[in-house]
């Protein structure tokens, strides 16, 4: 005889609660002509007997079915009952703890930095070149104002398999401190830069990795005003004969390269 189940209908229940539906299946899983002697035997059943991960709560459009729970049943005849809890998330290819999962967060923000020009020209890539960044003038006799940047954090979170962890770390440590060679999460090239990762032992032969990112409209460059032998900076007056900053250029904090998209094979 091959394998047999049941659900226990009696046991299927759905809620909804602040916007969030759960819902429960039990089933009860046995082979008599093979015992099943083995939580993993039983797993094989999945997605075929069975529910699996993923799969859709009956009669539902947005509820999954989002972990599991099985367990032999005493004093029977090699019976296994197995449990589904669903959710209205749709699942990713793999859990948190699994090998290969990955979390994508991006927190729009802006900050405020010191201009004396507006909408100057950003050098390809976000290189410096010593040129004057043109742009429209907008400082006081030298002296700034603040102007709002617009900019992104993006972090990544990843699990990872442990063995793979020490040639992981050198692409990190290579990376670290150094700007976007290719487009990255749809970022132009220089825009993005690397602050690092942490890394966590999860499991004996698990890691989470979480990189962390940051994007800038303008790839990082700061404006520098020219100064005199005093310090102060240098102005001349402008055709309306205001004086402001005769010579501003752009220059770039991080100037390395590295191709982000090389950290992992999961973003």
């Amino acid at each position: 005889m091959a394998v047999e189940y049941i659900e226990l209908q009696e046991t299927r229940g759905y809620s909804e609660n602040g916007g969030k539906k759960t819902a429960q299946r039990l089933f009860r899983v046995w082979d008599d002509a093979a015992p099943i002697t083995t939580p993993a035997t039983v797993r094989g059943y999945f997605g075929s007997t069975l529910p699996d991960i993923g799969d859709l709560f009956p009669g539902e459009t947005v509820v999954y079915a989002v972990s599991y729970a099985i367990k032999f049943v005493p004093d029977s005849r090699n019976v296994w009952e197995v449990s589904f809890s669903y959710e209205n998330t749709e699942p990713g290819q793999y859990l948190p703890q699994e090998v290969g999962y990955t979390q994508i967060t991006i927190d729009y923000s802006a900050e405020f930095r010191d201009f004396w020009r507006t909408q100057p020209n950003i050098p390809s890539n976000g290189t410096q070149t010593g040129a004057d960044c043109g742009g429209t003038k907008i400082d006081k006799a030298g002296e700034p104002l603040s102007v709002l940047v617009r900019m992104s954090d993006i972090t990544i979170t990843e699990t990872v398999d442990a063995a793979s962890f020490p040639s992981r770390s050198l692409l990190i440590r290579a990376a670290q401190g150094r700007r976007n060679l290719t487009i990255f999460q749809g970022a132009p090239i220089g825009q993005v830069y690397y602050k690092g990762a942490t890394e966590n032992r999860i499991g004996l032969e698990k890691f989470s990795i979480v990189h962390k990112f940051a994007q800038d409209e303008h790839s990082h460059m700061l404006q520098s005003p020219r100064r005199n032998q005093t310090g102060a900076v240098q102005i001349a007056p402008d055709p309306q004969g205001v004086y402001r900053a005769e010579y501003v250029e752009l220059v770039q904090p991080f100037p390395g390269f590295a191709d982000f998209n090389l950290l992992s094979e999961n973003f």
